[in-house]
């Protein structure tokens, strides 16, 4: 009994201390300066005894792996993180009353070294999603889970971020909008320029900003990479070839539709199509299901794991046949209309009504992704929440 006792308290021992490592609060530092005469943006990440780093050339934005091998000092390997990759240059710091400097010292080639003067721009205190263990799960913290992290992190807000080329205005629903385009890839995006609520404007455009900095970061991710890990190595990937726009706007609702087709290595290229609607009170995509009465609550869910639906949605989407008034899809293409596709639709809304599509199938059901109903918000009015008046006036 005594053993067991000690055996339970030695494990709530380690998971409690294993909770609070996992809670340990990391520091991010981002410099700005140059490397010789040319201008850098650096990060250091340190947490506990564990430091990672990474930096990047202002004119090319494409990001370069440090692996740090003493407090200021770190190693450039050619974008490669482990120890056996040739090994292309030392970074030898100090702090100094403003930030940073020493050297960067050439280990390849003709050994150039370079003078190096950082200023620190900002700091920034996380905790890692995930229990770190070593300096790469440290770096791995660093990534988001939403496309608006980013324009957060202070190093990755500047990696993404080169300087935008403006196109013509362009007006939708009583909103001015211009796409821009990405100087160091070549993606392209949207912004809001006027609206009839200037109040609007700043968690929308955060929004499109997040949404062209994830493409922006497959983008760079192709570039750097060599022609010889990737057929596609030092191109965009098609990531400069994708589309996003905006195809519904209200005071509080937002539709996007992003598509393209990118291929940075593998069997078979990204083709993807998709339209989300982001509610614009609170930054975040919307889900249907708090507007309409989609799903039984409270959550139910069947024999097989799926949620149930409620009544209401059942009956109407009883009624969604390609003979259907509200069908807007392609006759022509009978498998993607199959009742055992495989695949649910994916919701969202248009100043016509709610659109059923089908987005981000695999590739050899490339062909079926689009929209396939529109039903007219007339024809909603057994589904409404008490919630949807907060975005649809006249319920």
């Amino acid at each position: 009994m005594r053993f067991k006792g000690f055996l339970a308290t030695t494990l709530l021992a380690v998971i409690v201390a294993g909770s609070a490592l996992a809670q340990v609060p990391a520091t991010q530092t981002v410099y700005e300066g140059t490397i010789g005469k040319a201008p850098v943006v650096i990060e250091i990440v340190k947490q506990g005894n564990l430091t990672t780093a990474q930096y990047f050339y202002s004119r090319y934005h494409l990001n370069i792996p440090l692996t740090a091998s003493g407090p200021l000092t770190f190693e450039e390997r050619t974008n490669c993180w482990e120890d056996s990759c040739p090994l292309v240059g030392k970074l030898q710091l100090k702090a100094t009353a403003t930030g940073l400097s020493g050297q960067w010292l050439g280990q390849a080639g003709k050994k150039i070294n370079r003078d190096v003067v950082l200023k620190k721009v900002a700091e920034r205190r996380f905790t890692p999603a995930e229990r770190v263990a070593d300096a790469t799960t440290l770096r791995s913290g660093l990534s988001y889970d939403s496309p608006v992290a980013a324009l957060d992190n202070p190093y990755l807000s500047r990696l993404y971020d080169s300087g935008l080329t403006e196109g013509k205005e362009t007006m939708l629903e009583g909103y001015a909008l211009r796409t821009v385009t990405d100087k160091a890839t070549g993606v392209s995006g949207v912004r809001l320029t006027r609206a009839p609520d200037a109040k609007t404007l700043p968690l929308a455009n955060r929004l499109l900003d997040g949404l062209r900095f994830q493409m922006v970061d497959g983008a760079l991710s192709c570039l750097a990479e060599s022609k010889e890990s990737s057929p596609a190595g030092g191109t965009a990937g098609g990531f400069d070839e994708t589309t996003t726009t905006i195809t519904y706007l209200s005071a509080t609702l937002m539709t996007v539709q992003q598509s393209g087709s990118t291929y940075c290595g593998g069997a078979h290229p990204n083709n993807f199509w998709n339209r989300t609607t982001y509610d614009l009170k609170s930054g975040q995509a919307l889900d249907p299901d708090q507007v309409l009465k989609l799903y039984a609550r409270p959550a139910k869910t069947d024999t097989d794991g799926a949620p149930v639906e409620t009544p209401e949605y059942q009956a109407l989407k009883a009624k969604l046949t390609p003979k259907s008034p509200w069908f807007v899809g392609d006759t022509d293409v009978g498998e993607c209309l199959s009742d055992d596709l495989g695949y649910g639709y994916s919701l969202s809304f248009s100043d016509k009504g709610l659109v059923f599509s089908l987005s981000d199938l695999p590739h050899v059901m490339g062909a079926c992704m689009g929209e396939y109903y529109v039903v007219p918000y007339s024809a909603l009015k057994a589904l409404w929440r008490p919630q949807a008046k907060t975005h649809f006036s006249g319920l």
